[in-house]
């Protein structure tokens, strides 16, 4: 049951089960993007989010560190949507300690807590136990210090966090980024809100490097994205 459902989530990982396809290679020409910006400053801490839910942002974090694993990058992928992580399903782990329990313990334990997935170079660490208090969890300087620790130890992380609508979580998350990514969903009619979000992530200082319009299912679909 377990392998058969990890099976079915790696399915999702376009990048990692068909590397030469269309799909990917247009997500390693998001990171080609990505490191042309570093050249000026370094975009070692990416955050990505949308403006609401289902515009399919955490496919798009997990296919981008795959992206930059492959390319030799030793990459982490963090879950930070702690309202509704789904990291750890879509690379087949149950779900375990995260990081809540990270800040909530006091400790790092990255030993037992970081999960090296089946891509070479790729690691996750897990959003774990879903909180009560989000966003007293994400405004903690021990967060700060974890962010902190692994841009020391991986050559690049990328953040999956929450919609930009749903709570106030992604704009705390932006003061330990170096750059956002937006995903918007193609098709959709929205485009007040996401004009919101957008203005919403303005406001904490930080900047939205590029967008990406996905459509619902990155599998069947295609990327479009801009970069400045």
């Amino acid at each position: 049951m377990k392998q058969s459902k990890k099976k079915d989530n790696r399915k999702k990982l376009i990048t990692a089960t068909n590397p030469n396809s269309i799909i990917s290679e247009e997500f390693i020409s998001v990171k080609t993007n990505i490191e042309f910006l570093s050249i000026e400053s370094e975009k070692k801490v990416l955050m990505v989010t949308s403006a609401e839910a289902d515009a399919g942002k955490s496919l798009i974090a997990s296919n981008l560190a795959v992206v930059f694993a492959q390319q030799n990058k030793k990459t982490l992928l963090i879950d930070l949507d702690l309202r509704k992580p789904v990291q750890h399903h879509i690379f087949g782990f149950w779900k375990e300690a995260g990081v809540t329990e990270m800040l909530v313990n006091g400790a790092f334990c990255s030993e037992e807590i970081i999960k090296k997935t089946e891509v070479e170079r790729l690691s996750l660490l897990p959003a774990g136990t879903i909180p009560p208090n989000p966003t007293v969890i994400l405004s903690t300087q021990q967060l700060a210090d974890i962010i902190k620790k692994y841009s020391q130890e991986y050559d690049q992380i990328i953040i999956d966090a929450p919609p930009v609508l749903v709570a106030s979580d992604a704009q705390l998350i932006t003061r330990l980024t170096d750059g956002i990514i937006l995903v918007i969903k193609s098709g959709s009619s929205e485009y007040k809100k996401v004009m919101k979000a957008m203005e919403l992530l303005n406001r904490t200082g930080s900047k939205i490097i590029g967008s990406i319009l996905n459509r619902p299912s990155v599998e069947a679909g295609k990327l479009y994205y801009t970069y400045k």
